[in-house]
């Protein structure tokens, strides 16, 4: 095993760090996500606020809604639960799944670039497998944060009251009989779009560093021209030297 800590500030490792990173403030500003959409039912005898509560995975089939049977006495209020069949855990988990597997990547790499250099640069297999791993990677968060910005703007969409009042009963009454207070908070969801692309672009560039790695890289460059030791070049000869041997060998 043989330490090598400078290839941290070199751009090839410079760069895992950054992805390490990057990948964790990604899936954690997603798998963490929890918000409450909240709404008013506005009755002739009272009112009363109803909050929505969903997050990740955003099955939300398991995310009930607790309202108001009908409008009447505040004495004699009864309750419905509410259950809507949106699922959007696919395009979430996927993304989360990710930034989990950029985790694990990128703490081995890492690892094989400071402890085991030598195996990394007398083995060619060794960055051809970076190589692949980090093709892989690029493809993962570009499918990931393009399907999970779909996501995000499905998610908004149907937890959204206002979206959601023509299926509970009690605000088919009337018009102003329901009203939306607060759809929630998605900035957490926001962050994670820009934290997913960013990554993608990440992986993409990292592509090159660590294609020069390689043994198809090293095979395209053109050898160094070095002068040879004890080699001297002849001195040109000169016109009228070269005119008299020429004019010699025709004097007899």
């Amino acid at each position: 095993m043989d330490l090598n800590l400078r290839v941290l500030i070199e751009p090839r490792g410079f760069i895992r760090i950054i992805q390490l990173v990057m990948s964790i403030f990604a899936f954690a500003t997603t798998a963490g996500f929890e918000t409450v959409a909240t709404m008013e039912i506005k009755c002739k005898d009272y009112e009363k606020d109803v909050q929505y509560k969903f997050g990740y995975p955003f099955k939300l089939g398991k995310a009930e809604l607790r309202v108001p049977d009908k409008c009447g006495n505040t004495s004699d209020i009864s309750y419905k639960t509410y259950t809507f069949p949106f699922d959007f855990s696919s395009n979430a988990e996927f993304f989360v799944a990710s930034g989990v597997l950029t985790l694990m990547y990128t703490t081995g790499i890492i690892f094989i670039y400071v402890f085991m250099h030598r195996l990394y640069s007398t083995n060619p297999m060794t960055p051809v497998v970076d190589l692949l791993g980090s093709g892989v990677l690029s493809v993962f968060w570009f499918a990931g944060s393009c399907a999970w910005a779909q996501g995000v703007s499905d998610v908004k969409y149907y937890t959204n009251p206002a979206n959601l009042f023509h299926d509970i009963e009690i605000c088919m009454d009337g018009p102003q009989t329901c009203r939306t207070v607060s759809p929630g908070n998605f900035a957490s969801l926001n962050v994670s779009l820009i934290f997913g692309f960013a990554n993608c672009m990440l992986w993409i560039s990292s592509l090159w560093f660590v294609y020069k790695e390689t043994s198809f890289h090293q095979q395209i460059q053109p050898p160094a021209m070095l002068p040879q030791m004890g080699q001297q070049q002849a001195p040109p000869m000169q016109d009228q030297d070269l005119g008299n041997k020429m004019g010699g060998q025709y004097e007899y």
